[in-house]
Formats: structure tokens, C-alpha cells, sequence
């Protein structure tokens, strides 16, 4: 994949060879070392407010398929319903879907 090597060295979800085992087991090591603290960090804001010209222009220079970056851009902009209403997306990624895990690791890879 183009993108893992992007991403954080502690990052273990939804990547190849990684999982929450292994980052139970990393917890384990710190907590063996010594350390007393260990943190999980869920930033929902953050993916909420995710610009969505900013995230595209980063997408482009690795993804130069012009077909691919535009099924991106309709997936970041497709909205939400709320009530039997579709209420655009100006911002943010969207949550729960099938690229949710990949669009949210690429924007923390981005924005480190």
C-alpha cells in the first residue's frame, strides 16, 4: 500500500500485520519497561472537521488516477441523512463505511 509506510510507527488498526493485539501486547512491553501510562486516543472531532480540499490535494500526489480522486471527492461530499433529510458534507470524513478506516489513516498521515 502507498500509504502505510505514511503512517505512525504506533498506529495499529486496520493495517497490514497490525492489530489490537498487537497493540495490547505493545501496552504489555511499556507496562513491563516501566512506563505507568498508556493512552488511546479516538479523535471523532477531528475527522469531523477534515478539509476537504486540503485532504484531496494530498491525495493527488501519490493517486493520479483522475477516475479515483473523484469517487473520493464523492465520498467526502456525499452528506448524511438526518430525519429522511440529506444534509451535504462540507467538511470531514465520513464514519462507518467500508474506506472509513483507510480516508481517517491517510488524514492523521497527512496532518502529522
Amino acid at each position: 500500500m502507498i500509504w502505510d509506510p505514511t503512517f505512525s510507527e504506533f498506529s495499529s488498526g486496520f493495517r497490514p500485520g497490525r492489530s489490537a493485539h498487537g497493540a495490547i501486547d505493545h501496552a504489555k512491553q511499556y507496562v513491563e519497561q516501566g512506563l505507568k501510562q498508556v493512552v488511546s486516543i479516538d479523535l471523532s472531532k477531528f475527522i469531523d472537521r477534515v478539509n476537504h480540499d486540503r485532504l484531496m490535494s494530498r491525495l493527488a500526489t501519490k493517486v493520479h488516477d483522475k477516475r479515483l480522486l473523484k469517487l473520493i471527492r464523492k465520498l467526502l461530499t456525499s452528506g448524511v441523512m438526518i430525519d429522511g433529510l440529506v444534509k451535504a458534507a462540507d467538511e470531514g470524513t465520513p464514519q462507518g463505511g467500508p474506506l472509513t478506516p483507510l480516508t481517517q489513516k491517510i488524514t492523521f498521515a497527512l496532518n502529522a
